[in-house]
């Protein structure tokens, strides 16, 4: 239960001194006991029915306001205590606390442990000192070391009580009890994810267009777009490949003034193109670049008049008829050579 300490006047005179610098911090030295029940009062200097004073005492500031003390009695004497008293250094009384009935009961074959813990407005705690400090049992806390009660399963399973400890044991029951949520949770989870990864796992997914491959999700799936090769580029027949531009580019042309160029998609259609003299007054053969593989198809000519006096404006004239897959004749009415050019179309 709590027990309230009165402090007496020369005991709040002490402390008063002590906190103003007068004196050094007060030192409680001694506890006496009485089993008289008394009046407390500030002006009560001495412990009225002392039985006696119990020297082993011990105390230490837990925060600037609270002091815990610590008392002991290992002797055989028997006696009832309604009332103590702490003592000063100089004899004085500091505190007293009284009550009708008995405190504590000694008998013979036990020791009387007094501890109490007293709480000031102010911060007072460092004035106060005391004389024996071989023992204390002050509570634990974050920073002082003490008395602490253990926590039974169910305080540790409440996680909320910041002044019991937990033991092995109840740490090992709350782990295994927390494992067990946690598996359970884990179980529930695997199977949600089995769920989902089935669903998944009986999608498919399947090329179209040009792409081709695929199936469900099972196993790892490769989609394939086929390249086009040069050929295919030139018959223009597949329908199942992609143009890229390293089979464009194997594609045969000659890119020069007579040149030519195989035209993709076309079936092999092939255009040349040059340059080349007409000469005076008769027929001239020109051959392509490269001849035609199958067939020339056409050729169309132009240009002629060497652009002399003696120039009859009469251009060179094609001779369709002469036409080769290698090359075709012209004639020139005109009394001067002159330069043509032509496109030429064929497979």
């Amino acid at each position: 239960m709590p027990v309230q300490i009165m402090i007496t006047r020369a005991g709040l005179d002490a402390l008063v001194n002590a906190q103003n610098g007068a004196t050094e911090a007060i030192k409680i030295v001694q506890i006496g006991i009485t089993s008289t029940a008394f009046l407390m009062a500030p002006t009560v200097t001495s412990l009225p029915g002392e039985i006696k004073r119990i020297d082993a005492v011990s105390g230490i500031a837990t925060s600037e306001n609270i002091i815990h003390m610590t008392g002991q009695d290992v002797s055989e004497d028997v006696y009832d205590v309604r009332g103590i008293g702490l003592y000063l250094e100089d004899g004085s009384l500091f505190g007293i606390f009284a009550q009708p009935t008995p405190v504590f009961r000694k008998v013979s074959i036990s020791f009387f442990l007094f501890a109490l813990d007293l709480a000031f407005q102010q911060a007072v705690a460092e004035n106060i000192t005391f004389g024996d400090t071989s023992f204390l049992m002050p509570p634990a806390s974050e920073t002082v070391k003490g008395v602490a009660e253990i926590a039974t399963p169910a305080e540790a399973a409440a996680r909320f009580d910041h002044e019991r400890i937990i033991t092995a044991l109840t740490l090992g029951l709350e782990l295994l009890a927390e494992r067990a949520t946690t598996d359970a949770d884990l179980t529930a989870l695997a199977d949600g994810f089995d769920t989902i990864l089935a669903g998944l796992m009986a999608r498919t997914i399947t090329g179209g267009g040009l792409v081709s491959g695929g199936g469900n999700l099972t196993a790892s799936r490769i989609l394939t777009v086929l390249a086009a090769s040069a050929a295919d580029i030139v018959t223009g027949t597949a329908t199942d490949r992609a143009v890229t531009p390293a089979a464009l580019s194997g594609l045969g042309r000659s890119l020069t003034q007579n040149g030519w160029a195989i035209l993709p998609g076309l079936g092999g259609l092939i255009l040349q193109w040059g340059r080349f003299t007409a000469a005076a007054n008769g027929n001239t053969t020109t051959l392509f670049p490269i001849a035609f593989p199958t067939e020339c198809f056409a050729v169309a000519g132009w240009g002629g008049s060497g652009g002399g006096n003696d120039s009859q404006d009469n251009p060179p004239v094609l001779l369709t008829a002469g036409i080769e897959r290698s090359g075709f004749p012209v004639f020139s009415a005109d009394d001067s050579a002159g330069g043509c050019a032509y496109i030429a179309l064929g497979v």
